[in-house]
């Protein structure tokens, strides 16, 4: 381990104040860049197209941050990450370019696959197996606790005082958490020697068999989401006819959930296990997605919301532990961004098929397939779980 016991455990609070911002940042894009592309003319397949685009032109780099921080450290990598996120929303701030879209699209899809792995492995290795459930239900309780204001607040900036202020705001505040994690923050792992062979980056990104599970539950979880997640807001908008406000509201109703059930959920995830984590997860984002189907009925699409907000609380957590428990600490990196790839190659043609099914068949149809893709996911984890429990049984029962 790159710093003392003690330093690392810093790690835990200073990714809290980053995710803080990050968080902040992440909510400004996440809520107006949708109604953007709205009030710019574009139509709900468009923005599945830039979806798709974008998870295309990364998800064969984001494999190479993984061997690279498990190379050279996770801190250089954390900071790059949150970097492209800052400039992201600096992009778009400045200028409306389709190009100049895609790029800002593309720079914050990098940084939320490629920062994931390499927080998540620093997380890890700053605290024992034991409280890594709490710690990351900590760490992303602040970046969900920024979540539930700045939806809303960025909603009212884009009201009064335009969209492009808005977004050139959110890149300061995410400059400022990159600063503050690089001041403090402390590196956990120690450089390999060696240079980077091409028999290496085969060996590293090859699969791992005990994996197999979650790399096919990763692509049938990430299917699910992305038929309608990056439409979300867009759909709320122009399907139920709210002001980026109200839109921006009901994204901080969302994220309150995470904020409140986020550390709750990790200390169960230590005490259950992280497979009955992911089971309940992939049960409450079906029922959202199902809730999400029936157009019109602001109830339910208020209850889809919460499901939502529920079922990502508990899959941090859960996800999170079952990367770390099940892969070496010299591969952790690399195993969360393998993840990230498989989970990136589902987003591809993901998102622009729900656009187009929104725009051109049934709006229904991008919740109802998804609903479909959690269920199969919550099949598969179920099979997982109930293998291993029976194996556990017959070991407990060989030792007495």
């Amino acid at each position: 381990m790159g710093g003392s016991i003690i330093e690392a455990k810093r790690n835990i609070y200073v990714l809290a104040i980053y995710g803080f911002l990050r968080g902040v940042g992440s909510s400004v894009f996440n809520t107006l860049f949708p109604l953007y592309l709205v009030y710019l003319g574009y139509q709900l397949s468009n923005i599945g197209e830039l979806a798709t685009t974008a998870n295309l032109l990364i998800i064969f780099i984001i494999p190479f941050l993984g061997i690279l921080s498990d190379t050279y450290g996770r801190k250089p990598f954390i900071i790059l990450t949150g970097a492209a996120m800052s400039i992201g929303l600096l992009i778009v701030g400045l200028t409306p370019q389709y190009i100049f879209l895609l790029m800002a699209y593309t720079l914050m899809r990098f940084s939320f696959r490629g920062g994931q792995p390499v927080r998540g492995a620093l997380l890890a290795e700053s605290v024992s197996h034991e409280m890594l459930g709490a710690a990351v239900g900590l760490v992303t309780s602040m970046f969900f606790l920024a979540r539930v204001f700045a939806p809303s607040l960025a909603g009212y900036l884009a009201d009064t005082t335009g969209y492009k202020t808005t977004f050139l705001l959110g890149a300061l505040i995410v400059f400022i958490g990159v600063s503050t994690f690089t001041i403090y923050g402390v590196e956990t792992h120690t450089k390999k020697k060696g240079k980077i062979s091409i028999s290496r980056i085969l060996s590293d990104l090859k699969p791992r068999r005990n994996f197999t599970w979650l790399y096919i539950s990763s692509l049938t979880d990430r299917i699910g989401w992305s038929l309608w997640f990056p439409l979300l807001n867009a759909y709320i908008g122009k399907g139920f006819g709210l002001s980026a406000t109200q839109v921006g509201l009901l994204n901080s109703l969302m994220f309150s959930v995470n904020m409140f059930t986020q550390y709750l959920f990790g200390r169960w995830i230590d005490r259950v296990g992280y497979m009955k984590g992911l089971i309940a997860s992939e049960t409450a984002a079906a029922l959202a997605a199902a809730s999400l189907s029936i157009t019109g009925n602001i109830n339910f699409l208020v209850s889809g919301m919460m499901l939502s907000g529920l079922s990502v609380s508990i899959w941090i957590p859960s996800y999170n532990k079952a990367v770390s428990l099940n892969s070496e600490e010299d591969y952790r990196a690399v195993e969360f961004s393998k993840l990230n790839m498989f989970r990136s190659l589902a987003a591809i043609p993901a998102p622009y098929i729900g656009g187009y099914l929104y725009d051109y068949i049934d709006p229904r149809l991008p919740f109802t397939l998804s609903c479909l893709m959690f269920i199969i996911t919550t099949i598969i984890f179920y099979i997982v779980w109930r293998k291993r429990s029976v194996i556990k049984l017959v070991d407990t029962v060989r030792i007495s």
